[in-house]
């Protein structure tokens, strides 16, 4: 089974798809697994927008290509919805229409369970500024227009989706071992 949850960066996505593949028992793919090209500057204030988008595309391939197991849960920190809705944030209509059409064609997995997570922007934004990273102001992931653009686009994409396949919108506000039981549940009901 292919477990893909998506959110707005510093939200807790990363924790909580940690902790449940832990929880059941399952591979957890991390946002990033190159080793190879380092990732380049990603936020609203980037001047490499496409390639940032790019290197998640890299990231989502190398994630695939690891299931090789039908048997297995994978849980996946980021999937293909995560490229569309920042594309559609940080991406003028033009590099976004090449981006998308990219997408469009090449082979993909469709997740069996989405869980799109959310949360007050007050706290998320708190978890930003708890990560002690160092191109946090550089990058923009503290700018509070773009964080509520960034979560209204993943809620407009799970409400869009929840009526075509498993698609849940969560909220993790919680503490981790709260988020953690909420989306285990879920997907325990889908085993």
């Amino acid at each position: 089974m292919y477990v893909v949850i998506s959110g707005a960066h510093g939200i807790g996505k990363s924790t909580t798809a940690a902790m449940v593949a832990k929880k059941l028992n399952g591979e957890y793919l991390t946002e990033s697994l190159d080793e190879i090209i380092p990732p380049p500057q990603f936020g609203p204030k980037s001047k490499e927008k496409i390639l940032g988008q790019l290197w998640h595309i890299r990231q989502l391939i190398l994630k695939e290509s690891k299931m090789i197991n039908k048997g297995k849960l994978y849980i996946a920190d980021r999937g293909w919805a995560d490229i569309y809705v920042y594309s559609k944030i940080l991406l003028n209509d033009h590099a976004q229409n090449i981006l998308l059409s990219l997408i469009e064609a090449m082979p993909k997995k469709i997740p069996d369970i989405h869980i799109v997570t959310t949360a007050n922007i007050s706290r998320i934004k708190d978890r930003i500024l708890n990560r002690n990273r160092t191109a946090l102001h550089k990058w923009g992931e503290d700018d509070l227009n773009y964080l509520k653009k960034i979560n209204q686009g993943f809620i407009d994409f799970a409400k869009a989706f929840s009526d075509l396949r498993p698609v849940y919108l969560v909220d993790i506000s919680g503490t981790p071992e709260e988020n953690t039981k909420k989306v285990a549940k879920i997907i325990k009901d889908h085993l």
